[in-house]
């Protein structure tokens, strides 16, 4: 995995890998419908596999986005890349928000995380060969990116949320009562393929 990746995504990945089965199905805040720490890491790695897939059409197409992005991408990708930081209160949309899901404990998650993460590194450095410096992808947010760019990102990205899957987890831990053996659960829905959200959006602490 490349380091920029790495440096951000290894310490998230060994602290979701502390995490027990019933720990990771609890809402810091089930009022508010907050998200549980695995829905947290699912939609981190919602993220990446989106990020994939686009990279892996472009290299399939072998065709770079031709267009600019708009002042409002500029200001929000300048943030992004030059402080490390997103923007708060935007909620995530449908294909990047988790669906009805099988419970999987810390463990197995982290292996999913990193093993996604991989996948998206080795893309981005087959984007490098066939895209050089040029934008690689388009992000549905901040636009064309470059290979870098897309590094930074999820660099940020993870460690944006990283804060949101303590709060989950520190929660479970002091309030036992409130964790319970998960229900059986079928397997994940695909984003795009019609179904409806039984979560609500997320909002970006």
């Amino acid at each position: 995995m490349h380091p920029v990746l790495a440096k951000a995504i290894h310490p998230v990945a060994e602290q979701i890998a502390t995490v027990t089965l019933a720990e990771a199905q609890v809402s810091a805040n089930s009022e508010l419908r907050r998200w549980s720490g695995q829905e947290v890491v699912e939609h981190l790695i919602l993220s990446i596999q989106k990020s994939k897939e686009e990279l892996q059409r472009r290299l399939k197409s072998k065709n770079s986005p031709f267009y600019s992005c708009t002042f409002i991408q500029w200001v929000i990708k300048f943030q992004l890349l030059w402080f490390g930081s997103m923007p708060r209160g935007i909620p995530a949309t449908h294909s990047l928000s988790p669906h009805r899901i099988v419970a999987q404990d810390g463990p197995a998650l982290a292996a999913r995380l990193l093993s996604e993460a991989e996948e998206l590194s080795k893309a981005l450095a087959e984007c490098r060969i066939a895209f050089g410096v040029r934008p690689c992808g388009n992000h549905p947010i901040y636009g064309p990116l470059r290979v870098e760019e897309w590094r930074r990102y999820h660099a940020v990205h993870c460690r944006h949320h990283l804060q949101q899957f303590k709060e989950a987890i520190d929660f479970a831990r002091k309030h036992p009562m409130s964790q319970r053996q998960p229900e059986a659960s079928v397997a994940p829905v695909d984003a795009d393929a019609g179904e409806k959200s039984e979560l609500p959006p997320l909002k970006h602490e």
